[in-house]
């Protein structure tokens, strides 16, 4: 276990979901998003993509005195999945929470993409006792971040959306499979 994580400790994700996976589709398939999206639209994708940091998870540590873990190819679900059996924990979170551009979801939604299994690069989970202190001093760098659940003492991984609670599956291939 790292840094002493256990039940109880609040889940911090950083970044927005599936923005470098973002930056992958528009790379190859620029002409069908130029015929169906704005220059506006599919400039702010590339604006926020080039903004996404490119901090070592380490860097990040340092940064926040956390336990941090990247998120990356398969997306925030497999990154959630991946964090639970390291630390052999549950979790539960609330996806409401997660911090998702409405752009990554339109093009997801052309593509039949699931934004929460698509590659999210510059993305990190961090897990803490101190969330506040921790989203303070992650917003003053201008880095996004937002308490989406915390981890619980039993295996269950639980993703809540409003009424609806389903579990974690095993991680599956990253979503930009489907059209790679």
């Amino acid at each position: 276990m790292d840094k002493g994580v256990r039940a109880g400790q609040k889940i911090i994700l950083t970044g927005w979901i599936g923005l470098s996976g973002m930056q992958i589709v528009m790379d190859k398939k620029e002409r069908e998003l130029r015929e169906r999206f704005s220059r506006a639209f599919l400039a702010e994708i590339k604006e926020q993509a080039d903004r996404v940091p490119a901090c070592p998870a380490e860097e990040m540590e340092a940064l926040t005195g956390e336990t941090v873990r990247p998120v990356g190819e398969g997306g925030i679900f497999a990154a959630l999945w991946d964090l639970a059996k390291e630390e052999k924990t549950g979790l539960h979170v609330d996806l409401k929470k997660f911090p998702v551009r409405q752009e990554t979801i339109e093009i997801c939604e052309l593509y039949r993409l699931n934004p929460y299994q698509l590659r999210s690069g510059g993305c990190f989970l961090i897990v803490t006792e101190d969330e506040s202190r921790v989203v303070r001093e992650l917003s003053a760098r201008g880095i996004p971040a937002a308490v989406i659940g915390e981890l619980t003492n039993n295996n269950d991984k639980i993703i809540q959306n409003g009424e609806d609670i389903r579990y974690i599956d095993r991680p599956a291939p990253d979503e930009l499979e489907k059209i790679l």
